[in-house]
């Protein structure tokens, strides 16, 4: 029973006992500096400079020009059947192509009408959107 207690007594201590060491102080060999702006920081976000879309062999196309797209991220491509209510109809990623580049997204068409926008997220993670392009089935451009 002795041995219990001595057990219990020493587990109980260890829980709550914290040895304190002392300690130097180490001070650094050089004044840290702040770390400089990456170069992400100093470009301008980038801007979508036009959309365009039309239908070709069944398919809509949507092609659209960049500036300072080595900024840009990700690209999500929206669409809408009642022009109000825009849902996620694809995802194309940034190039990281210094200064402007060109894009393109296509899907099978169907035969209602349909709005498209584009999304664009930055690399900071602002957010600008593209006017809307309005694709009806009904009346084809070949390109």
């Amino acid at each position: 029973m002795k041995t219990f207690y001595t057990l219990l007594i020493t587990v109980v201590l260890s829980l709550f006992y914290k040895p304190s060491f002392a300690q130097k102080e180490i001070t650094p060999f050089a004044t840290p500096s702040p770390l400089p702006l990456s170069p992400i920081h100093l470009q301008q976000p980038a801007k979508l400079i036009s959309l365009n879309g039309y239908i070709s062999n069944k398919k809509v196309i949507l092609q659209w020009e960049v500036s300072e797209n080595e900024t840009a991220d990700q690209f999500e491509v929206e669409k809408s059947t009642n022009g109000k209510t825009f849902v996620m109809a694809g995802l194309v990623f940034g190039t990281d192509k210094p200064e402007t580049d060109t894009y393109q997204f296509y899907e099978k068409t169907n035969n209602k009408k349909v709005s498209y926008r584009i999304k664009l997220i930055n690399k900071d993670k602002k957010i600008a959107y593209s006017s809307v392009v309005k694709i009806n089935p009904h009346r084809t451009t070949e390109k």
